[in-house]
């Protein structure tokens, strides 16, 4: 990554001073594609939303939100997918999901003895 923006800034300097122009400010050149999902900026638009997270992982765990302490629901990336991470706490039991942003699906569900 440090040689690629080495070379970048070379290029360009070098370029610069070709044309007889000053070299000031050189911002490293960025390599991201715009294919992949990983450098693609998130669209809250088209995400269930926290509610809807929310409920899809207590209708999974088959309780009601009066019965549950400690709830928590954070959008973040898992493996290049945006997912809604749930957690709370019931009875004995600590649970963790995490919900996908655009079809509100269980992807991964955790039940422990507290």
């Amino acid at each position: 990554m440090k040689k690629t923006i080495v070379a970048a800034t070379l290029i360009v300097a070098s370029c610069a001073l070709a044309n007889n122009a000053a070299v000031t400010d050189v911002a490293p050149a960025k390599a991201e594609c715009t294919q992949c999902c990983k450098h693609k900026k998130p669209d809250a638009k088209k995400y269930i939303g926290t509610e809807a997270a929310i409920k899809a992982a207590l209708d999974h765990a088959k309780l009601e939100r009066a019965k549950v302490r400690d709830l928590k629901c954070e959008l973040d990336r898992e493996n290049g997918v945006m997912v809604y991470e749930v957690e709370f706490e019931s009875g004995l039991f600590d649970y963790e999901y995490d919900i996908d942003a655009f079809t509100g699906k269980v992807i991964k569900s955790k039940k422990e003895f507290d």
